[in-house]
């Protein structure tokens, strides 16, 4: 009766300690168990015939493995390996050794004097313990779609310093998407595909970092990262609530852990970038002659840029090509002297004309573009308490040569647990980052005007010593300067109240800090028009400076309780309950004013003029809580049940309706482990089929969607200045938008079925996923309300929107003798998103639901409609060239006959084009004798059709790789399968804007009509048709209007840019120093290695086009400009990974 009062007081002790410290420490839940009593864990009965044993515990290579345990079994009696792999153990004689260490089979061995014990690699333990929301589980026992992501194959040994881009390819169903070489660029993360088309279609996973929320995750470095787990499904990420919605990335960070000594591990690697691909143009006479082909076709009479008559252009180009063979780099400029020296411009009546072909990659293109990383970090305990300290820099330069963008990055960390108690462990972890960008702050993009007209219009050298105007704003901009300071306090506990009962609790708080600003400066050098005399480019007077700053405070609190019991040695059971909170506040300030007083000295604000004076302000909150349960159970390991709930606040929602409960569930059946499958076990080692259900909702809608909001303007085109008796402005607001009052949550319901299959023990595995996400009551424009009412339709819950797909992963592994190990693994996934309810269309007598739906406007809610395939693209499709024999001659007015069985296309003609022999022949798909698009409606779209889809699919990526002896080889592959993009580029078409003729070196087989000359060249293997001025303006195809594009260039199968690739993504070679070198030195592990980045495109779906297959935007797009930006870049790197 009193050991039961004794217990049961003991037990209330704990749990009030517990929560008494968990009310000022609350604590993550990712965080190692309590260890025992370093007093006991060699204590040992005494007895007279205890004896004193030693052993070493090695790998499958001969190498030490520190930290093994080694235990007496049926004992608590043992301890663990130290830095050469050597235990020393009383035990009792013939007693039975234990030894076990991550990543490696469990041994049990007879105890021997000395001892010499191998430990196998256990491909399935490898990543046996998978994190999921708020805990960890047996990956035997994963019933979710949860993948895990490979960090040996993915960051370490890898000159990639921003997380997100190094996930790419390294699951399926996570999509990572960049649009260009920017070394500040964040890129986009989906998984599995288009989640909503609400906000912007943001359908962006929660990124959670050692359990807090975290959007930006450039601010990590990549070695300081221990796990990473992708939750795909509602099952898997419903626990984290409403952020959650479209999947969960869950990062661990190295933390603090036993270590028998002081740990010390320094990495490097030393880098250089350049371009994959960069665009090149032909001779300057090429140029010249196919700018003054295309103008004559067009009727548009002699070309000329800023008065350069290219006709008079030309011989002066000619003679400069003979005279000087190829392209030129920077250096002065020379005037003309005569017809044996023409120098390299000459002036004409006050004009000048700039004629060498300046040799635009080398001279603005840095070829080895410098990056390096270093991370240092030291690892130990002393007495009860465990630390870890990582501190990492990391700085990559842009591609550009002059006056190039660079990115500095700063990270610290600290990380101290302390067991209190045996039961009751605490800990801090601090962590701070610094991420520092500069880019010159030029007037006009540099990269639009290097690519905007021609390589002898970019004049690259100096007159008199002064740059021309391009050069000049590059090398004189101002330098644009953002600071991000993100500092995360957190501290957290864990204690075991009684057996198999835990509480934990963590509590953060994030300050992030960002500070930018910059300056227009004047610019003085050459201009491109007038005498080449230096001037002002840009005056003193338009100088301006502009400064803003940011702080977002976010705290979040976490508190839970897991139950683990196992009933009959059958039935395990695993409970948990718990509580999480967080709170977000966001201000903005910016401010700006016109003309410096002092640009160079003192450029701040109270040194500018106040005239043009701008300030702006806003700020935002925002919080959420829940309450949460999961649980577990298992019958033998077999049968598998998994039972999730959150009861969810937002305060992004309107009162009354920010509450909400979602649920979900997952089942599975391990039939490898039922006694009928024992025959088969030799060749199918492990066998699971899985199922999972589950509903989320969807806060990430956007601000104030459920408020109706005005705000104060002083007057534009939409809202006129007011103004009283007197002439003095009125105070005046927006009219107030129109919220529906039945606005309410996104939900999202997920389904996904699986197999996993293990062969020949494991060394080949095989995961196949179904899924299928269906976003309902999604948000969506509602139907137009009549001009006199003012303002736009409120959303609705109208929408639905279906993304379904398939994933597959293969993983093959094995260790042929102790030197050599091979690897293997391949993963794809693919998703189809589809509308399956849009808003509600009344239809009139004699018409079709179809008659309404518009069709050819790519990616546009305004346009959407039900049953669309989001992302198609709708076009012509290309049949041929037209060739004379499709006409009878000409009509009167100059334009062709056809003959009979020819489609007329005259009615797609634009301006004083007339389609003739060497143009674009389109096919008649509906057969009624003429090209056109119908109505632009599905019911009616004349000749149209899908031509293409500008989402990813088919995304796969495999590795291929060993080590033999200490050398490590790993070939990382990625590519997808199929996508594409409809643009009016000048890098897709010769002399697409009739203003700039611009022609690159793709672009220059063409088809030639010139009959009264003797001139012509009709082939189907000549890329273009016939020249003609200005291709990317709309055409009078009213479905294709938003498309742009005309004529022979319409949106059409011939010219779809396809954005399929395959790439090797990376190649690493690394070789381990032996142990017995470098122990020597006191080294505990030494590795060097090199990496390549981007390596080879094996597949380019672009063709010839001379952008990467990945780059997909630009500046100036409505005029030509998709692909004028940052080249993606092909990186070399050097490392060292070094251990004490």
């Amino acid at each position: 009766m009193n050991e039961d009062h004794k217990k049961r007081g003991l037990t209330h002790s704990k749990l009030l300690t517990a929560v008494a410290i968990s009310s000022l420490l609350l604590s993550s839940g990712n965080v190692m168990a309590a260890q025992a009593n370093p007093d006991k864990s060699l204590g040992v009965t005494e007895q007279l015939q205890a004896i004193t044993i030693s052993g070493l515990v090695v790998d499958a290579a001969g190498e030490p493995i520190i930290g093994a345990s080694v235990v007496e079994k049926g004992t608590t009696n043992g301890g663990i390996t130290d830095l050469d792999g050597k235990f020393t153990l009383t035990i009792t004689p013939g007693a039975t050794l234990k030894i076990s260490f991550v990543g490696y089979q469990t041994q049990e061995v007879k105890a021997a004097k000395t001892m010499r014990i191998t430990l196998k690699e256990d491909t399935e333990m490898l990543d046996e313990v998978v994190v999921v929301g708020y805990g960890v589980q047996k990956k035997a026992n994963l019933t979710g779609a949860v993948s895990t992501v490979d960090l040996n194959k993915t960051m370490a040994g890898r000159p990639q310093q921003d997380v997100a881009k190094a996930l790419q390819g390294a699951v399926p169903g996570l999509s990572i998407l960049t649009t260009s070489g920017a070394i500040d660029e964040t890129a986009s993360m989906r998984i599995r595909g288009l989640g909503t088309l609400s906000n912007g279609e943001v359908s962006n996973p929660l990124i959670v970092v050692d359990g807090v929320p975290m959007d930006d995750i450039s601010f990590l470095d990549t070695q300081d990262i221990e796990n990473i787990s992708v939750l795909k499904d509602a099952s898997a990420s419903s626990i984290y609530g409403t952020r959650a919605a479209f999947g969960v990335i869950l990062i661990n960070t190295k933390s603090a852990k036993p270590s028998e000594k002081v740990t010390i591990n320094y990495s490097n690697n030393f880098a250089w970038d350049q371009a994959t691909y960069l665009p090149d143009y032909p001779d300057v006479p090429t140029q010249l002659k196919m700018g003054i082909e295309a103008s004559m076709n067009g009727g548009a009479g002699m070309p000329e840029l800023f008065g350069m008559y290219f006709d008079k252009l030309l011989p002066y180009a000619e003679k400069w090509q003979q005279q000087n063979g190829g392209k030129t780099g920077y250096r002065p400029m020379n005037l003309y002297q005569s017809d044996s020296n023409v120098g390299d411009y000459i002036v004409l009546d006050g004009t000048p004309f700039y004629y060498a072909d300046w040799d635009v990659q080398d001279i603005y293109f840095n070829k080895a573009a410098p990056s390096m990383s270093h991370n240092v970090s030291i690892q130990g305990t002393s007495g009860k308490t465990n630390y870890y300290l990582s501190f990492g820099y990391n700085e990559k330069q842009g591609q550009m040569k002059i006056h190039p963008d660079e990115l500095k990055k700063y990270n610290a960390s600290v990380n101290v647990t302390t067991n209190v108690y045996d039961w009751l462990q605490v800990g801090a972890r601090i962590n701070y980052s610094r991420k520092n960008y500069k880019r010159p702050d030029t007037w006009a993009n540099t990269y639009q005007y290097l690519w905007r007209w021609g390589s002898y219009f970019i004049p690259s050298g100096t007159i008199d010593g002064y740059d021309t105007r391009v050069m000049a704003m590059q090398k004189q901009a101002a330098d644009r300067e953002v600071t991000t300071d993100l500092t995360r306090m957190n501290t957290f506990l864990k204690a075991e109240i009684v057996k198999g009962l835990t509480l934990n609790a963590d509590f953060t708080y994030a300050i992030q800090n960002m500070n930018s600003g910059s300056q227009d400066n004047s610019v003085y050098g050459i201009n491109w028009s007038g005498k080449p005399v230096p001037s002002y480019i840009v005056t003193k007077g338009n100088s301006g400076i502009w400064r803003d700053f940011s702080k977002q405070n976010t705290w979040t609190a976490n508190a839970y309780v897991n139950y683990t019991k196992t009933f009959a040695k059958k039935h395990n059971l695993n409970v948990m309950a718990g509580v999480n909170a967080e709170e977000e506040e966001y201000k903005y300030l910016y401010g700006t004013r016109n003309v410096m007083y002092d640009q160079e000295g003192y450029p701040e604000l109270n040194m500018a003029g106040k005239d043009g004076q701008d300030l702006s302000w806003n700020h935002t909150s925002r919080a959420s809580a829940g309450y949460f349960g999961r649980i577990n159970y298992d019958y033998k390991g077999i049968y598998l049940l998994e039972l999730n709930g959150r009861y969810d606040g937002s305060s992004r929602f309107r009162e009354g309706d920010r509450w909400a409960f979602f649920p979900s569930f997952s089942v599975g059946y391990r039939f490898s482990e039922e006694p009928y499958w024992k025959p088969l076990q030799k060749y199918v080692s492990n066998g699971k089929l899985r199922f999972s259900y589950g509903e989320i909702g969807n806060e990430a809608i956007g601000d104030n969607m459920f408020l109706s909001t005005m705000y104060a303007t002083q007057g534009d085109n939409y809202n006129p200045i007011w103004l009283n008796g007197s002439s003095a402005k009125l105070n005046q607001f927006t009219m107030p938008t129109w919220v529906s009052s039945s606005l309410t949550w996104e939900r999202i319901q997920t389904k996904n079925l699986g197999i996993d299959l293990g062969f020949l023990n494991n060394e080949l595995n095989l995961t196949a996923e179904w899924y299928e996400r269906l976003t309902k009551d999604m948000l969506s424009p509602g139907q137009a309300l009549p001009a006199t009412v003012g303002d736009e339709a409120p959303y609705t819950n109208n929408g639905e929107l279906q993304s379904r797909g398939w994933e597959l992963t293969l993983s093959w592994r094995h260790q042929f003798n102790r030197d050599l190990q091979l690897y293997a693994n391949f993963s794809i996934g693919d998703a189809k998103v589809k509308i399956k309810k849009w808003n509600p269309i009344k239809v009139e007598p004699g018409k079709t639901v179809d008659d309404y739906k518009n069709i050819g406007h790519t990616n546009d809610t305004s346009y959407a409609y039900e049953g669309e395939t989001w992302g198609d693209i709708w076009g012509f499709e290309t049949d041929r060239y037209f060739t004379e024999a499709d006409f009878d001659g000409k009509n009167a007015d100059g334009s062709w006959k056809y003959k009979k069985g020819i489609a007329d296309q005259t009615g797609l003609q634009v301006g004083n084009f007339v389609y003739g022999p060497g143009d674009i022949k389109y096919k008649d798909l509906n057969g009624d004798g003429k090209i056109d698009g119908g109505k632009g409606t599905l019911a009616n779209h004349g000749d149209l059709k899908v031509i293409g889809n500008v989402l990813p699919r088919y995304e796969y990526s495999f590795h291929l790789g060993g080590s033999w002896k200490g050398i490590d080889l790993d070939l990382f592959f990625q590519g997808v399968g199929k996508r594409d993009i409809w643009t009016t580029s000048s890098f897709v078409f010769p002399m697409a804007q009739p203003q700039d003729l611009q022609l690159f070196s793709n672009l220059t087989k063409y088809n030639v009509y010139d009959p009264e000359n003797g001139n012509v060249n009709i082939s189907e293997d000549n890329d273009y048709p016939c020249l003609w001025p200005g291709v990317s303006a709309r055409g009078n195809v009213p479905a294709l209007a938003s498309a742009g594009g005309n004529n022979n260039f319409y949106p059409q199968s011939k010219y779809l840019v396809h954005m399929s690739y395959l790439r090797l993504k990376n190649v690493t070679l690394g070789y381990t120093l032996p142990q017995n070198l470098v122990r020597k030195a006191y080294i505990q592990n030494l590795r060097v290695y090199a990496s390549v980045d981007n390596l080879w495109l094996l597949h380019k779906g672009n063709g010839n086009l001379p952008l990467d297959p990945e780059i997909n935007t630009g500046e100036g797009i409505s005029y030509g400009g998709w692909g004028r930006t940052v080249p993606i870049t092909r990186t070399w790197a050097v490392g060292l990974q070094l251990t004490f």
